[in-house]
């Protein structure tokens, strides 16, 4: 009787134990396929934020080579502004990520020379943009988006000022697409108060 009920216990904990093998094999099998699924959904995510999309397609409009008028309002809205001509083009980098602007033309009789990135940040759902040029130091970034008629792009950011010795001032970047052969940049200054302006106006034109 003794040697049946040791028999019978020897027996219950062998089972136990490879019941409990088998759940900690089966738990385990579970926590090694968890991370393989959570990295599968996340380099998904990745992909689709990397990938150009349909922000991407509303900047073809912008690409190509342009003939450049800018004025600028140097002493303020009450006073005619400066006008000068210049050259720009637009091209896609990137595998189609960022459109590059680079022009050239004259500011205050020297050369001058600018570069810009735009693009749309997938993420943010937002357009960005990165302006530098050769008569500066600093960058200049804004982001927006496009109004409903994708007809007028909108970007707010912040410059700095070194003449006035102001920094930070917020700014807005408005692009009005007129025609697949013509756009109107313009740059408004004191942006959310009663004295904004318009500071800078670039008028381009499709080269033939």
């Amino acid at each position: 009787m003794k040697l049946r009920m040791l028999l019978f216990t020897i027996a219950i904990a062998g089972a136990l134990a490879l019941s409990i093998g088998r759940t900690d094999a089966q738990e385990k099998a579970k926590s090694d396929a968890k991370p393989n699924a959570d990295m599968q959904e996340m380099m998904k995510k990745f992909m689709e934020v990397a990938t150009p999309g349909e922000g991407h397609k509303l900047l073809e409009p912008f690409v190509g080579k342009w003939d450049i008028v800018t004025r600028m309002w140097w002493e303020g809205p009450n006073k005619p502004p400066s006008e000068t001509k210049g050259v720009s083009e637009r091209r896609w980098v990137l595998d189609g990520r960022f459109l590059l602007e680079e022009s050239s033309g004259h500011m205050m009789g020297m050369p001058f020379k600018s570069m810009s990135f735009l693009g749309f940040d997938n993420y943010k759902k937002k357009y960005v943009v990165s302006y530098l040029d050769s008569v500066g130091t600093a960058m200049y970034t804004g982001e927006g988006k496009f109004d409903q008629s994708n007809k007028v792009m909108t970007l707010f950011g912040k410059m700095d000022d070194c003449m006035l010795e102001e920094r930070d001032k917020p700014v807005k970047y408005v692009t009005r697409i007129i025609s697949k052969d013509k756009r109107v940049f313009a740059i408004y200054d004191e942006t959310g108060s009663p004295n904004e302006y318009k500071a800078v106006e670039i008028i381009y034109t499709r080269k033939p």
